[in-house]
């Protein structure tokens, strides 16, 4: 009886701490990407369908390869910013500055190319 008890004991513990969400994060906002670079101060951000603009932070690097995982981790790393490109995104709000202040600055956590994975969505 006591071996029960501490299997399914083990067994919640560790199904409470491997939350599938934090593994695969929903990319729950629908927007296009686009060009403000005519803007002083800005680069590309992403705009959903209310009209809400949202500044991507994309964290920098320096030095040689091999990259840190961090880097590699990023959703932004490797991403082809092109003016008009539908994706969906998640983010976490971001403390810091902008000098471009069209939008909201966010961390990206989950980016698809929607033109790339072939899904419908209306724009």
């Amino acid at each position: 009886m006591k071996i029960i008890l501490i299997a399914l004991g083990m067994f919640l513990i560790f199904s409470t701490a491997c939350s599938t969400e934090e593994l695969n994060p929903t990319c729950d906002i629908t927007a296009t990407v686009r060009d403000y670079t005519g803007l002083d101060g800005c680069g590309f951000v992403f705009v959903d369908m209310e009209g809400n603009v949202y500044e991507p932070v994309q964290r920098l690097y320096c030095g040689t390869p091999p990259l840190s995982e961090e880097i590699t981790d990023d959703p932004l790393y490797g991403f082809e910013y092109i003016d008009g490109k539908k994706i969906s995104f998640s983010y976490e709000p971001y403390d810091g500055g902008s000098i471009c202040m069209v939008g909201k600055m966010v961390t990206i956590t989950c980016l698809q190319d929607l033109e790339k994975t072939g899904e419908e969505k209306i724009f």
